[in-house]
């Protein structure tokens, strides 16, 4: 199945979904409040840490506040669309995953386009808003407006491409391990702290995780890195890009030899 067939299939798969949670307009509201406060909260303790120690290695407390909202904005993405995987745990416990495979889509686009989660799309929206707050003190935005825009929304590409690289190699791992909760915590959401931060504070041994195995350097800190002009030429953002399209690819090819070699739980 080529690209734009299977973004056809996925969206159609999406639009069903988003349709069906449409009626839930109460609990979509409050997932928004709830979801703002909690962002919020993670920040005010973030500006706080970096505002106590008078900045971090050359970053400022606005600086570190867009790049928090950056990470905000690429993580609110993935989840949203791609929350299913993160639950991939009840297919292989209870025997989910066989059906999965009597259907005539890949297996991939059948879990992926099978729980679209609105309720995320808070995460997005608060991060966006931290983003343009950030943007605006730091004065980014005053000259070359638009070259930054397109910046930032690479950025959130890439981002997005590297947590989507993550979960799907996480739930590939489920196909041994069975549970796949238990390595969240370290495969997903610590990185996705680490992010928030200039990884340049992080010792190099750690510093190295986060250019390759947990390759969350691409989505965040080196576009923020080109976007407040910190060192890196805008071919940077352009690298991001490719490493992240790359890091997808290779963990789409894992999750093809995991399936390959699943055994049915026979229910």
């Amino acid at each position: 199945m080529g690209i734009l067939s299977g973004l056809r299939l996925y969206t159609a798969m999406a639009r069903t979904t988003l349709q069906s949670r449409a009626i839930y307009r109460a609990n979509f509201g409050l997932s928004l409040v709830f979801n703002s406060i909690m962002v919020t909260a993670e920040l005010i303790v973030t500006l706080l840490l970096v505002h106590r120690v008078h900045g971090i290695l050359g970053w400022n407390t606005a600086q570190v506040m867009l790049l928090f909202g950056m990470a905000t904005t690429s993580g609110g993405t993935y989840r949203t669309f791609l929350s299913e995987l993160s639950y991939f745990d009840k297919y292989l416990v209870n025997g989910e995953f066989d059906a999965v495979l009597t259907r005539p889509v890949p297996a991939w686009l059948a879990v992926a386009g099978r729980s679209v989660d609105p309720d995320q799309i808070g995460l997005v929206i608060e991060g966006m808003a931290i983003v343009a707050v950030s943007g605006t003190i730091l004065g980014i935005f005053r000259l070359d407006a638009w070259l930054v825009i397109g910046e930032l929304l690479a950025a959130v590409v890439s981002g997005t491409l590297i947590w989507m690289a993550m979960v799907t190699a996480l739930a590939a791992l489920g196909f041994w391990t069975t549970r796949v909760d238990t390595l969240q915590p370290m495969v997903l959401y610590g990185p996705q702290t680490a992010a928030t931060f200039p990884l340049s504070v992080y010792p190099t041994d750690i510093r190295m995780l986060f250019y390759s195995i947990f390759p969350v350097a691409f989505g965040t800190y080196l576009p923020a890195m080109v976007i407040l002009r910190k060192g890196p030429g805008a071919v940077m953002v352009l690298v991001s890009l490719f490493a992240a399209a790359a890091a997808l690819a290779l963990a789409l090819r894992f999750w093809r030899f995991a399936v390959r070699h699943y055994t049915s739980t026979g229910t």
